[in-house]
């Protein structure tokens, strides 16, 4: 088994981060329409805010989750084959 340079341990725990991270910003948005969802006629919410732009940014927040933990895989395959090349020009 070939030995890994810290720069690759790096490079992957970054990737789990930004992956990690994103779940945990789909996990807040689903809580967020979750509790959007629970709204009615006869309890509307907050006066400032429409249930409307509450449930758009959570679906904004969903998005910029899914586009971080798409860019956290891109960035673990990316670095997975940089390794790859690297170790067989390596011998």
């Amino acid at each position: 088994m070939p030995i890994v340079s810290r720069r690759a341990r790096l490079l992957d725990l970054a990737a789990l981060g930004c992956i990690l991270f994103g779940a945990a910003l789909c996990l807040v948005s689903n809580s967020q329409m979750t509790e959007i969802g629970k709204l009615s006629f006869m309890h509307p919410g907050p006066p400032s805010q429409s249930a409307l732009a509450a449930a758009d940014r959570a679906r904004y927040l969903a998005y910029a989750g899914v586009a971080i933990i798409v860019a956290g895989c891109v960035v673990g395959v990316a670095g997975t084959i940089r390794l790859s090349r690297r170790k067989a020009a390596e011998g």
